[in-house]
């Protein structure tokens, strides 16, 4: 009995000491102008043989992205400072070799100057630390917790996180419960303008890095609107505190973090109203996030592999529903006005519909094959792929509009949504596209089978004049008369290239080729990339396009056609029944008749 309670107690005392490792990371800059993060990472009571890996991609971010092309200088040693032998084992991880129950201290430096959201960035006057892309894991490991300590240049003075503690002036000491919440917790360093605000009694921090036009006040006032626009769908914010960190100096784009998300976004913005629209959408956009995706993930991404591809197809809605919601979301409070709330969906139309590539690869697989075309595309993209943000932006507004009919203004896609955090998000289960689907079925009450089938897997065209038939709403489209060849041509350096070709376009079925130079027309010599002769053509006149192709001059023969037809508008239409009038007040929040 007594050696029983012995070994006992110490099985405890091992599996005690074994939950007590950690992972400690220093991260330096000690000349940031070199562009260069030093890092100094310490495996707490490691084996004789251990490997540590840089992931290959960032959550949120699709595609492959090697960050372990940037390390250099790596180097090992004990807690003594005796140096330990490491090698690169494979492109990303790296094996040492120590004693048993002493620590490792591995060390390496990491160039950092792409600027984006998903990658980290290093000057002399600030950093954003992309976490996957500069702090390395410590495999099978990477569960336990890990602690960050932050050594700033003297004269930088503030760090941005989401991580804890939260917010606290002056600290540079983090920890997370695991290497996915560090990976998830990106960091602004330097002297960023810093604006605190509480919405719903939960702090929020907005920190913006760039001299710009804007106004804290309004900015908090909008932001305010869209969280808790948002958080109504849910009932209410699903975290403590909340970190927005945005660079403002060129290009737009985001990424979604669990409790934070970085924004790039063109300086002069703020009193463009333009401009300052395509802020909010984008704010609005990656803080939908916060639920979808973050919380309510796909099956394919709720455990993470970092260093291979993780594949899903459910970023029609995953990112999709997401794109919908964060126009909706700017009508709802207020921001875009109806006639422009329904101008935006005419555009989402008219990008799909334009777009060769919708005959030929559904919604499900373009979210499958993210990580090789998505942020891959070439010039024959447009022919071949489609986005999953805009296809699903539509299914979302379709799905909306029909669950709205089905239950005559009863619920609507927020209920959908709402089910799938109370069914997923809150249970900590991946959901699917089937999922999807049995939860939209049963809040509607509709069978959706053959919807799903045709219109996510299938490549069937998307049924717009039946559903906006339900909310009142008419389509007009038109067949300009303008000419049009299908190929797409740039001035580079005074010659004129096609650079793409439509599919089943006049050029296409010509035989002109990407790379081709575009010589003349009927003989006369083209110096613009809008030929003024072309100009003077009627659809059914044939030309002759004489092109150089490697260096040959080719005749090819071109019958000039309609430039394809498009949305001009969407409209309510004069005679609603008072169903329709029901589906429309739902769907947008505002009577039937408001101008």
């Amino acid at each position: 009995m007594y050696k029983t309670i012995k070994t006992t107690m110490l099985i405890i005392m091992l599996m005690v000491g074994a939950n007590a490792k950690s992972i400690h990371y220093d991260l330096s800059m000690s000349e940031p102008h070199t562009h260069l993060f030093e890092v100094e990472m310490r495996l707490e009571g490691s084996g004789a043989k251990e490997v540590v890996a840089l992931p290959v991609w960032t959550p949120g971010s699709y595609l492959v992205r090697e960050y372990a092309k940037n390390v250099q200088d790596i180097s090992a040693r004990s807690a003594n400072g005796t140096q330990l032998k490491i090698k690169k084992i494979d492109k990303n991880h790296w094996e040492v070799k120590g004693k048993r129950g002493q620590d490792i201290i591995i060390s390496y430096k990491v160039y950092s100057f792409e600027h984006s959201v998903r990658t980290s960035y290093l000057n002399s006057d600030h950093a954003l630390v992309v976490p996957a892309s500069v702090l390395m894991y410590w495999q099978k490991n990477q569960h336990r917790k890990h602690h960050l300590h932050i050594n700033m240049p003297d004269n930088w003075s503030t760090v941005t996180t989401a991580l804890e503690p939260f917010n606290q002036p002056d600290n540079v000491d983090f920890i997370t419960k695991n290497y996915d919440e560090l990976v998830d917790s990106p960091l602004e360093l330097g002297n960023q303008h810093v604006v605190n605000f509480d919405v719903l009694g939960k702090p929020h921090v907005m920190a913006l890095y760039g001299a710009s036009n804007y106004d804290d006040s309004v900015l908090v006032s909008d932001f305010t609107k869209i969280i808790e626009a948002e958080a109504s769908i849910f009932g209410g914010l699903p975290y403590d505190h909340y970190s927005f960190i945005f660079h403002v100096e060129e290009g737009r784009g985001g990424l979604e973090h669990a409790n934070s998300s970085v924004n790039f976004i063109r300086r002069w913005s703020f009193n463009d109203e333009k401009r300052y629209k395509s802020f909010l959408a984008l704010v609005s956009h990656e803080f939908f996030h916060t639920w979808n995706v973050k919380r309510i993930y796909p099956t394919g991404i709720a455990t993470f592999d970092y260093d291979n591809e993780n594949y899903l197809d459910e970023l029609w809605m995953a990112e999709g529903f997401t794109s919908y919601y964060d126009e909706l979301i700017l009508q709802r409070i207020g921001h875009t006005k109806k006639d422009a709330y329904l101008e935006v969906l005419k555009d989402e139309i008219n990008t799909l519909e334009a777009l060769p590539g919708r005959l030929h690869q559904s919604v499900a697989e373009a979210s499958y094959d993210a990580w090789i075309k998505y942020y891959r595309k070439n010039e024959h993209s447009p022919n071949s792929s489609i986005s999953y943000y805009n296809k699903g932006h539509l299914l979302g507004l379709l799905l909306d509009i029909k669950i709205i009919a089905a239950t005559q203004g009863k619920s609507n896609l927020d209920d959908v949504m709402l089910k799938l955090y109370k069914q997923f998000a809150l249970k900590q289960k991946g959901y699917t596209s089937d999922d999807v689907r049995k939860v939209c079925e049963s809040v509607s009450g509709l069978k959706l089978t053959t919807f799903f089938e045709d219109y996510v897997f299938g490549v069937e065209p998307l049924p717009y004049v039946e559903v906006f038939a339900l909310a009142g709403l008419d389509m007009d489209s038109t067949t300009e008369k303008s000419s049009y060849h299908g190929a797409v041509l740039k001035n580079q350096a005074g010659r004129i290239m096609i650079t793409s070709v439509v599919e089943s376009s006049p050029a296409w079925d010509a035989g002109l080729n990407v790379k081709d130079e575009l010589v003349a027309i009927d003989g006369f010599r083209v110096k613009s990339s809008s030929p003024d002769y072309f100009r003077e053509k009627v659809p059914g006149d044939r030309i002759i396009c004489t092109v150089s192709r490697n260096g040959i001059l080719k005749d090819l023969h071109l019958t000039v056609g309609f430039k394809p037809s498009s949305i001009t508008e969407l409209k309510q239409i004069k005679e609603p029944s008072e169903i329709q009038k029901v589906v429309f007040e739902k769907w947008l929040g505002l009577p039937w008749d408001e101008e």
